[in-house]
C-alpha cells in the first residue's frame, strides 16, 4: 500500500483545460476527502488516478492496485449479489470455499448477508451502494476511490453507511480518496481534506481533522471550527 502522489497533472477535453500542472499528495492509509462544487473536476481527478482517461504528468500509486466506488452501483443486473461479488474474486482466488468465506465475511461486516441471493434490480439504493462497497473492498487494492457514494441517500441511511465505511477502513487500512460536495460527509470521514477551485483546477485549501472518526459528532468543537473554515473558503471561490 502507498500514498498517492500526483505531479504536474494535465487533463483537457479539446480546448477546455481542466487540470494544468496540478500536484497533490494523498496520505497512505488515510481517508483524503476532495471537496468542490459540481463540475469542478473531482470525478475527472478520480478517473485519472484510475487510468480511465488520458492525462499528462505523473500519478504514482506506489504500484498499488486501484478499486473504485462510482456514484451508481454498476452491478450486473442479471446475476445475484453473491455472483457479482464472486466475479471480483475468481481471477484472484481459485479456492471456491475461500471465496465464499471472504464474501460472507464482507456481507456480514456491511450487515447485508440477507441480500446474497437477490438480483440488483430488487435492491434499494442504499442496499445497492453497500454491495458496491463490498465489491470494492473484496478486490485486494491498496488505493480505493469513492465518487460521491452517498449522493442520493437520505440522511439516516447516509449516517449508517458512513459508520460502516469508517469501520471497514479501520480494518483494511487502505489509501482512500473520497470525493464529495457535502461538507458534513467530509467532517465525518476525513483524515485530511482538499478543497478544489477551477479554471484550471487548483487546491484552494487543505487541512487535517485529528478527531477519532468512530466517535465524531457534527457538533464537536473541532468539526464546527473546520466547518467554519471550509464555508469561508468555499464562499470566497
Amino acid at each position: 500500500m502507498s500514498d498517492v502522489k500526483i505531479e504536474n497533472l494535465k487533463v483537457a477535453y479539446g480546448d477546455n483545460v481542466i487540470f494544468d500542472d496540478f500536484s497533490v499528495d494523498f496520505a497512505e492509509h488515510k481517508i483524503s476527502v476532495v471537496l468542490g462544487g459540481s463540475g469542478v473536476g473531482k470525478s475527472t481527478l478520480l478517473n485519472a488516478v484510475a487510468g480511465l482517461l488520458p492525462y499528462g504528468g505523473e500519478i504514482d500509486t506506489g504500484g498499488a492496485e486501484v478499486s473504485y466506488i462510482f456514484q451508481n452501483d454498476r452491478l450486473i443486473p442479471s446475476i445475484t449479489v453473491y455472483k457479482n461479488l464472486d466475479l471480483i474474486l475468481r481471477g484472484i482466488c481459485k479456492d471456491k470455499a475461500e471465496r465464499r468465506r471472504r464474501i460472507e465475511n464482507m456481507l456480514a461486516a456491511l450487515e447485508i448477508s440477507e441480500l446474497a441471493g437477490k438480483l440488483p434490480r430488487n435492491l434499494s439504493g442504499g442496499q445497492a451502494q453497500r454491495v458496491a462497497m463490498a465489491r470494492a473492498y473484496l478486490y485486494p487494492s491498496g488505493v480505493l476511490l469513492l465518487d460521491e457514494p452517498f449522493k442520493a441517500l437520505d440522511t439516516a441511511l447516509k449516517t449508517r453507511l458512513i459508520k460502516q465505511l469508517i469501520a471497514l477502513h479501520e480494518r483494511e487500512k487502505r489509501t482512500v480518496i473520497f470525493v464529495t460536495h457535502a461538507i458534513d460527509e467530509c467532517l465525518l470521514v476525513a483524515d485530511e481534506y482538499f478543497v478544489l477551485a477551477e479554471n484550471p483546477v487548483r487546491v484552494s485549501l487543505s487541512g487535517e481533522i485529528k478527531a477519532d472518526k468512530a466517535a465524531r459528532r457534527l457538533d464537536d468543537k473541532e468539526l464546527c471550527e473546520v466547518r467554519d473554515v471550509l464555508l469561508k473558503n468555499i464562499a470566497s471561490l
